[in-house]
């Protein structure tokens, strides 16, 4: 399809063809002849053509990323000459990869002149097209024809034929026989209009189809047999081949002749079958020997051929093999023919896994482990294949089941290569699951057999996880010595990306120290690295982290628009993980700004999401902004069973301190001091044994310490290496106010104000505090405008717990205030109010405050 678009010829040297490649992309593609991008277009469209390319040595689904936008970048330039349109039939029949690239073409090019038409069969289980609101979807759905609609079409089709009425009974009994199937009635026109004398009809379309093709003089018939074990569609050039490697006689004008009566379609130097029913029939018809014939045929032909996809060859070889073992020795067939289907199908899977065709990989490498292979070696490197298919599609039960078994094998061949990669398989999805301990010992043992085989690339590669399975409950201090030696070989090796990889790993490092400055200029450092490489992929991941740092920064709007560019791209290329991952981040920003309903919806998204994946880190990741926002909306029940959940999953992060921390911010925003205590202990502890920085967990425990009536407790845990922050300032002036220190609980709330980052429920707290502190100072009117500035966040926030946090306080310092119900204020705040009100001097008149 390319070398016909872009007018190439199939013999060109790869070095002319890259030339006229490029002239070609600035002619159709208006890129400029010094545009940096160009040579990577050129390359992009060399890798798609079959020819080795720069992207052979990229990782699979960077090369994926990196082909899907060029091929976007393509359409999107030549969309600025006049509208675009792109054309496929048959889309029940493409690889999922297809269908992947179609939702990228569709969200990115939403705002240009580009056209998608697709057809299918209704019953195809295609994602696709896309349920989105930004492309202009319509839809086309086929039904069967109308009664007259079918007089119309069997009319046309009968035209002057001699001998036929077109009658009401000639079309009712049409009709009735075709079900309003235009196909079928088009042939069973075609049938009356040949024996206008005959009454009786065939039963089905195939039979009528058979019946047909029985009637196809000999080289004909020949042609279409042919052209059913080709496929759908083809150049013609490859039926004269076939024919001649038959040893049959061929005329062009013979499939001129089948275009004629409707069995085949020509465009161009291209035939296409007419129906896919067509096809079916033909080649069910072809015995079963000669079917096996027929394919180790073309697989031979094929493999001469420079540009024929390695996928083809390796299919007509397996359906050769299967049908031998099916029948037995086929006259013709080579004995060995199993074997090259087997090499060819690992070959074609490998190829698969470079252009990130996981799906297309698994299916190659399962159909040659089906076949068998006396070859273990590469009946292991198969599983491999298939499992790591398996990783990138996160299906993590196929995976681990195909890592064993290929580490079962190794193990007992004595095989340090296959038995070094099936451990780090292993050891990433041990990882993903929260198991550290099985996590370290596999890929602590993949390092150390590469190390012994002196393959430093790959012992990059397993240092890399290695160092990366340390950042989720390990030790920081061992992730930035596993990732520094990475680095080193990295460099050494000359692996640009590879050290990129390391940076925005070593930003992982760096951002759970609380180093939010080193770790965004190492995601700085990658992204120019990735960008340079060209591997949006990469460049994806580190915009990802860095959405996160811009986050904890309280730069929430740079934080928003980086997850949105993320996950539209991410989600583009059909993942499912890093869009879930997006929506959690947005749900802490909505948390945040106060729009809790999107914050529980966003999470729960990503819940379902992550739940579905089997992806345990995400759903704690996802838990976090979920339970917060299920308190602060008075749902405090579905909070408590979340709580559960979070701890349960919790266990199995090692020292990961996150899960401890969410758990416990929730329960000291419902009020439940003991409880949020607990966890908060955990956390710290979690964060101490990690090299973690722990300042938000001991402010957690701070608060805690504040609702068990233990304030000065709560200012020697803030006082402990707590960094500065709108929250600490907080429980800082809390507990000052707590304890009768005016003086320091006016300062500390004076702080929050001034904090970039600083929420809703920082401020509610702060001035709580400042309004006790006020009243004890004996300034009822500061007290009193505190208490309506509290009011007024907490009331347009619509948090319940901070509404009637403030409601009670302003009932206490207010004589006579009303009575108001607190159901949603836990034991812990009241005693924090009992405690404040200990502290105030006896109102000496009462001032009006305004209720929450």
């Amino acid at each position: 399809a390319l070398f016909r678009r872009l007018d190439l010829a199939v013999e060109l040297p790869p070095e002319q063809l890259r030339e006229v490649l490029r002239q070609r992309a600035v002619e159709l593609y208006a890129f400029d002849e010094d545009d940096n991008q160009l040579e990577r277009f050129v390359d992009a469209t060399l890798h798609l053509m079959g020819y080795p390319s720069e992207l052979d040595r990229i990782p699979p689904a960077q090369s994926r990323e990196m082909l899907f936008s060029y091929i976007v970048d393509g359409l999107r330039r030549r969309s600025t000459a006049g509208p675009v349109v792109l054309w496929l039939d048959d889309l029940q029949w493409a690889d999922i990869l297809i269908v992947e690239l179609l939702h990228r073409i569709a969200r990115s090019l939403a705002d240009r002149p580009v056209l998608i038409v697709t057809a299918q069969r209704d019953d195809a289980d295609l994602d696709w097209p896309p349920a989105v609101d930004h492309p202009i979807t319509v839809r086309m759905p086929l039904d069967p024809l109308t009664h007259d609609e079918a007089s119309r079409l069997v009319a046309a089709v009968l035209g002057d034929a001699a001998g036929v009425t077109v009658g009401d009974d000639l079309v009712d009994q049409l009709y009735e026989r075709s079900g309003g199937n235009p196909l079928f009635l088009i042939e069973l026109a075609e049938l009356a209009k040949d024996h206008p004398t005959s009454t009786a009809l065939p039963g089905s379309l195939r039979a009528l189809i058979a019946a047909r093709l029985d009637r196809l003089p000999p080289r004909q018939r020949s042609i279409v047999d042919n052209a059913a074990v080709l496929g759908t569609t083809g150049p013609v050039d490859a039926l004269a081949k076939f024919a001649a490697e038959m040893r049959q006689d061929f005329d062009d004008r013979d499939v001129e002749a089948l275009a004629d009566d409707g069995l085949l379609e020509l465009e161009g130097n291209s035939w296409r079958f007419r129906s896919d029913v067509v096809r079916e029939v033909a080649y069910q018809t072809l015995t079963k020997l000669v079917r096996a014939q027929r394919h180790a045929g073309t697989a031979s032909v094929m493999s001469q051929e420079p540009l024929i996809p390695l996928d083809q060859i390796a299919h007509h070889a397996a359906c050769a093999a299967e049908l031998v073992a099916e029948v037995g020795p086929v006259p013709g067939v080579t004995r060995n023919i199993a074997e090259q289907a087997v090499n060819l199908l690992h070959d074609a899977a490998r190829r698969s896994i470079d252009v990130g065709a996981f799906n297309q990989a698994a299916r190659h490498a399962t159909r040659a482990l089906d076949l068998g292979t006396e070859d273990d070696e590469l009946s292991r490197e198969l599983l491999l294949l298939r499992a790591q298919a398996m990783v990138e599609r996160r299906l993590v039960d196929a995976a681990v089941a195909d890592a064993g078994d290929a580490l079962e094998a190794a193990v007992a061949a004595g095989d340090l290569r296959h038995e070094a990669l099936a451990r780090r398989l292993l050891g990433i999805l041990h990882q993903r699951n929260g198991d550290l301990p099985a996590a370290r010992a596999e890929l602590g043992a993949s390092v150390e057999i590469f190390r012994e085989l002196g393959d430093d690339i790959e012992l990059a590669a397993s240092l890399r996880e290695r160092g990366l399975a340390e950042v989720f409950g390990g030790s920081l201090h061992d992730a930035d010595w596993l990732l520094g030696e990475a680095q080193g070989l990295s460099e050494q090796l000359g692996d640009r990306r590879g050290r990129a990889w390391v940076r925005q790993h070593q930003a992982w490092v760096a951002f759970l120290s609380g180093d939010t400055e080193l770790a965004e200029r190492r995601l700085l450092t990658a992204a120019q690295e990735f960008d340079l490489l060209g591997d949006g992929a990469g460049q994806g991941w580190a915009s990802g982290l860095l959405a996160y740092v811009r986050f904890i920064q309280g730069r929430f709007d740079e934080a928003e628009a980086l997850a949105a560019k993320v996950r539209s791209e991410s989600a583009a290329l059909g993942d499912r993980w890093a869009p879930a991952m997006m929506d959690s981040l947005v749900a802490s920003i909505r948390l945040w700004t106060t729009r809790f309903v999107e914050a529980e919806e966003l999470s729960r998204k990503a819940l379902t999401a992550f739940r579905e994946l089997g992806d345990r880190f995400g759903t704690v990741q996802a838990l976090g902004p979920r339970l917060r926002a299920l308190v602060a909306l008075g749902r405090a029940h579905e909070a408590e069973r979340g709580i559960e959940e979070l701890l349960a999953l919790g266990d199995a992060f090692g020292d990961l301190s996150f899960p401890a921390m969410a758990a416990a911010g929730a329960a000291v925003h419902q009020g439940i001091g003991e409880r949020a205590a607990a966890l908060a202990e955990i956390a710290v502890e979690r964060s101490a044994a990690m090299g973690a920085d722990g300042s938000e967990s001991k402010t957690t425990l701070a608060l805690a310490r504040c609702q068990l009536g233990r304030p000065e407790e709560a200012l020697a845990v803030l006082d402990d290496g707590v960094r500065e922050g709108a929250y600490a300032d907080a429980v800082e002036a809390l507990a000052a106010a707590m304890i009768g220190d005016a003086e320091r609980a006016l300062v500390a709330a004076g702080r929050v104000a001034e904090r970039p980052a600083v929420t809703y429920l920082d401020r509610v707290i702060g001035d709580v505090a400042a309004a006790a502190a006020e009243v004890s100072n004996g300034d009822r009117s500061a007290a009193g405008r505190r208490l309506e500035e509290a009011g007024d966040v907490a009331r347009q926030a619509g948090d319940v717990v901070a509404r009637a946090l403030v409601a009670r306080v302003a009932q206490a310092v207010v004589a006579g205030g009303p009575a108001i119900d607190h159901d949603h204020l836990g034991a812990g705040w009241i005693r924090v109010v009992e405690a404040l009100v200990a502290t105030m001097t006896p109102p000496s008149s009462a001032v009006a405050v305004e209720s929450a």
